[in-house]
Formats: C-alpha cells, structure tokens, sequence
C-alpha cells in the first residue's frame, strides 16, 4: 500500500490539473440557469432543477430569509457616517452574509474576455466600471435618483471595498436613506471560458462564487414595512445594461416580484429572468 500511494497522489493530481484547465462543458440535462451556475462555481446540491422551476432549492423558503431584527447587530464591520436608515438598510441585507453554500447567496458572476485587459488589476477595474455604468443607465431609465457613496467607509472583501448607491424615488418609495444598491466585485482570476457563455471569449478573468467569502454580488434593499421598489425588474434592468457574459444569480426570498419575495432561485442573463425548470418543461 505505501508503494501505490506516490502513483496515487500522482494520477489524482494530473486529474485535477487536468479539470482546471478544461472549462465546463454545457449538460444539455440541465436548464441553461443550472448549467449558468454551476459554471460560475454554484456548485452544491441544494440547488437543482424542478419541472416548473418553483421547488429548485431543497431548503424552500424560509431558509435564505433574513432576520432583521438580529442582523442589526452582528455585523463584524458596521459602517461609519451613514443616517441611522441608511446604516439600517445596509445592516439589514444579506450582503456580508456568507452562509456556508454558495446556493445560499446571492452572486454576481462574470466570465470578461481576457483581450479587453492585460491584468488582474485591469480586469477589477473595468468590472467596478461596467456596474457603475449599469447603474447609473438603469437610473435614468426608470427615473431614479441614484448616488454612489464616497465619503463613507465601508467593509473590505477580497481587499476590495463594498460599494454603495444611495437610490431616491417617489414613486417607488425610496425616500432619502431608504434604498441602497451595494455590490463588490472580487479579484478576478485569469481562467478559460465555457464555450456556452455569450459574448465570451476563450480566455477570460473569471470572477465566480465557488469561495466562501470572496465572491462578487449586487444587492437592492430597501427599508420599511410595505416595500414598493420593482426589485425583480431592477435586476433584470441591471442584467440587461451589464455584458453578455456577465450574469446574477439569486435564492429563495431574494428578489421582490409583484410585491413578493420570490420562493424559489432565479438566475439573470440579459435582461432576462431565468429559472431552474428542467429541460423538458421549459
């Protein structure tokens, strides 16, 4: 036995170097949401496909939920200079949650073709600088008042700091300090694309959600007992102002829909809502 153990380690190793170097090839068994995920490093069983998409994810509902009036006190890194609302609002998300499967969180994934940058630095700034952009058009389109943050300190994740945007609207209910957008991209890794991923190229600097801390996400919350904000066409707004191969992914309880939390997990890709029905019944 101890004889085959180097030979062991030997082949294990050349099959893990061998699937790092590969990209994930699409499962025509699976929706193009589950395969979307799994390529962006969602990888565990609690999610999955259903034959209408609505009982994808093992825990249900309740699971994801938050509990607002615990969370206003367990956060590791408060933020400073911010109104009482607004240090609520942020306290309230999920956005520095880090629950132990990457299904349980929200994710912003992208796949940025490797010819645009020359770097790792590059990449984080363009991707910084592609939401920013998206922002501010999906602003203007559904006529919100959106503000990014300067003068606030904020945690840091992966070394890069969480952004955030105040956002203003009558109509929807966001008087000042009650919504916020944050987001944080990680640092991205030089990686080679799945072949389905649109606009892709076959070298990218990936950013995915496969680590537990270190993962990019985009979060809208607003504060307030009857919440009036189209989340769920805020999203698909987002999606459809980002790059083709860039896509959000969310859980149960996450995206607000006709003024209720959704109960099952969604996926974005240009401007689209996906869900996680089985191929058959899409």
């Amino acid at each position: 036995m101890k004889r085959l153990a180097p030979l062991t380690t030997t082949i294990l190793a050349a099959a893990l170097a061998g699937c790092a170097s590969t990209p994930r090839a699409y499962d025509a068994e699976q929706s193009r949401a589950l395969n979307l995920a799994r390529a962006g490093g969602i990888y565990d069983m609690d999610l999955r496909d259903s034959e209408d998409g609505t009982r994808s994810y093992s825990k249900g509902i309740l699971g994801p939920l938050l509990d607002f009036a615990s969370l206003a006190t367990s956060f590791d890194a408060p933020l400073r200079h911010l109104s009482g609302t607004q240090t609520f609002v942020f306290n309230a998300t999920d956005i520095m949650m880090t629950p132990d499967k990457p299904s349980a969180r929200p994710s912003l994934m992208g796949w940025m073709p490797a010819s645009k940058v020359t770097s790792e630095d590059q990449a984080y700034e363009q991707y910084v600088e592609l939401v920013d952009q998206a922002i501010q058009q999906v602003a203007k389109d559904m006529a919100l008042d959106a503000t990014k943050l300067s003068n606030v300190t904020t945690p840091d994740i992966d070394g890069h700091p969480l952004m955030l945007w105040s956002v203003e609207s009558a109509e929807y209910g966001c008087d000042a300090g009650q919504c916020v957008v944050a987001y944080n991209i990680k640092t991205p890794v030089y990686w080679k694309t799945p072949t389905y991923i649109k606009g892709g190229e076959p070298e990218s600097y990936n950013i995915a959600a496969n680590h537990s801390k270190k993962y990019s996400r985009l979060v809208f919350r607003q504060a307030g007992d009857q919440p009036g904000f189209p989340v769920d066409k805020f999203y698909r707004a987002i999606s459809g102002a980002l790059p083709p191969w860039m896509v959000m992914y969310f859980p149960p309880g996450f995206v607000i829909q006709e003024g209720e939390p959704l109960s099952y997990p969604v996926m974005y890709e240009q401007g689209q809502q996906l869900m996680f029905k089985e191929p058959n019944h899409e």
